[in-house]
């Protein structure tokens, strides 16, 4: 649950919504016991936060996360994989929510081999988000918003190709920095 919020915080501009699991308590006679309300807390910058989700839609287009890509909606995410393959999870969100999954026993040993985020974790955070998307507008899906202050540039992928990479204005390749 922790990991999953601190993933949320890129999503929402830098913002960290404390997590809760239930949103209300009434008693047998209907009367409001509890009731968890949203709480917001500044994390990072929102430019930081909107390179991080730009990093992270890469997962999903052109990583361990590709077979999301085939939802054909705005995500990002990532995989992730103990040593022994004990624990496998991924947390992915689009703009509006953040969700993870995590697969593995309460007591450590390992899920079988090459059970990894991908493989183990992925296919179910995949059959969550169809639901949900499946009750969204996909005409006109959710977008993430870059600030006032976010470039892109084309750079080397790596792999002979070319990406579009966000950069905050000023760190972009070819920038220079000025000496400390």
């Amino acid at each position: 649950m922790e990991m999953t919020s601190a993933y949320s915080v890129f999503p929402n501009q830098g913002v960290r919504m404390r997590p809760y699991l239930i949103l209300k308590v009434y008693d047998r006679d209907g009367n409001l016991l509890e009731e968890n309300r949203p709480e917001s807390h500044d994390a990072i910058r929102a430019d930081t936060a909107f390179v991080m989700t730009n990093l992270l839609r890469g997962v999903v287009q052109r990583g361990t996360g590709a077979a999301a890509a085939s939802l054909d909606w705005p995500l990002a995410g990532k995989t992730g994989t103990t040593d022994d393959f004990s624990d496998a999870w991924f947390i992915g969100f689009d703009p509006d929510i953040t969700l993870g999954v995590w697969v593995g026993h309460d007591e450590p040993r390992p899920l079988g081999p090459s059970e990894t985020g991908a493989v183990a974790a992925l296919p179910i955070w995949m059959d969550f988000m169809r639901a949900y998307i499946g009750t969204r507008n996909r005409n006109s899906p959710p977008a993430f918003l870059a600030p006032g202050n976010i470039v892109f540039q084309t750079v080397n992928s790596g792999s002979g190709g070319t990406i579009n990479e966000a950069f905050i204005s000023g760190t972009e390749p070819g920038t220079s920095f000025p000496r400390q």
